[in-house]
């Protein structure tokens, strides 16, 4: 697995440094550490552009310093300083690289400032290829190899399968809960100044909604109980369909039941489309009170 780790020397990317080293990655994994010198000019002078330099070397040597006291040598490690604009130039680097995750710490910026200032994150989030987390750093860090609780949101599509198969394919610490859910997307109730349909047609589309709900769930824990075979220690599994929308199930039930980790899939809409429909994967990531990792289907890539 290739790992594409971006840092920028605040304490949100040495969380994500920190979270990167608590957990196991497949055998064989690779972690390349970037850091961007944040260079919008072309004729910026040159004593500038050393000292962007400067900050973007000590930004990786902080990482690798981390990385190396959590982790140890247990996977190999490679850093490589980016010139220009974070937002373009980590995906261009995720791209050139073949990177299978890109990861990235988040700022956490409120409302307001999330609506006039973006963030990287919240554009890597949107228009990676690959498969991006959103790390957001915890009050309380937990030890290496402490136990974590995954969310996992299904829906029964391709995207929420490739999800899935993530979860089912990757080492996770010991002692580790999946709790699978999916959304019942449940009819709109009609005002009376509306035209409604009769009442059992609404029925209909709850039962139908209920039943995708329910299998998409089941389904994902047939295959984690499958993955759980060639596990030391059984990922611990629990399933549930909540009624609701997706997004605000996936952030209120995150919240309760404290996940460390919310893992689901994109349906990688762009532009127009994207802008018109929404997307929950977008959603959750902005506002989940744990770590998001949006799961993209691998493409055909050169190393």
């Amino acid at each position: 697995m290739k790992i594409m780790l971006a840092v920028d020397g605040s304490d949100y990317a040495l969380a994500a440094v920190e979270e990167a080293a608590r957990q196991p990655w497949p055998e064989n994994s690779v972690l390349r550490i970037v850091s961007v010198e944040e260079i919008l000019s072309l004729t910026i002078p040159e004593e500038w552009e050393r000292i962007f330099e400067e900050r973007a070397i000590a930004s990786l040597a902080q990482a690798m310093t981390r990385f190396g006291e959590i982790a140890g040598a247990r996977m190999a490690v490679s850093t490589k300083i980016l010139k220009g604009n974070p937002k373009e130039v980590l995906l261009n680097e995720a791209g050139d690289w073949g990177a299978d995750l890109l990861i990235v710490g988040t700022h956490g910026y409120n409302v307001l400032e999330r609506l006039w200032l973006g963030s990287v994150s919240r554009a890597v989030a949107a228009r990676a290829k690959c498969s991006v987390r959103i790390v957001r750093r915890r009050k309380v860090p937990p030890e290496s190899g402490a136990p974590m609780k995954i969310l996992l949101a299904v829906d029964g599509s391709e995207c929420g399968k490739t999800a899935v198969e993530e979860i089912a394919n990757r080492p996770w610490p010991r002692g580790s809960e999946v709790s699978v859910v999916s959304a019942i997307h449940l009819p709109f109730v009609p005002t009376p100044e509306t035209r409604a349909l009769p009442n059992s047609n609404y029925s209909q589309l709850e039962k139908a909604g209920r039943s995708l709900a329910e299998a998409a769930v089941k389904n994902a824990i047939s295959r984690l109980e499958e993955s759980n075979a060639a596990r030391e220690t059984p990922l611990k599994l629990t399933g549930h369909a909540i009624a609701g929308h997706a997004e605000e199930t996936i952030i209120e039930t995150a919240t309760s039941w404290g996940a460390d980790l919310v893992v689901l899939g994109s349906h990688g809409y762009r532009g127009m489309q994207r802008f018109l429909l929404g997307s929950v994967s977008q959603a959750v990531a902005s506002h989940a009170p744990c770590s998001v990792e949006i799961v993209r289907a691998p493409v055909s890539k050169e190393n």
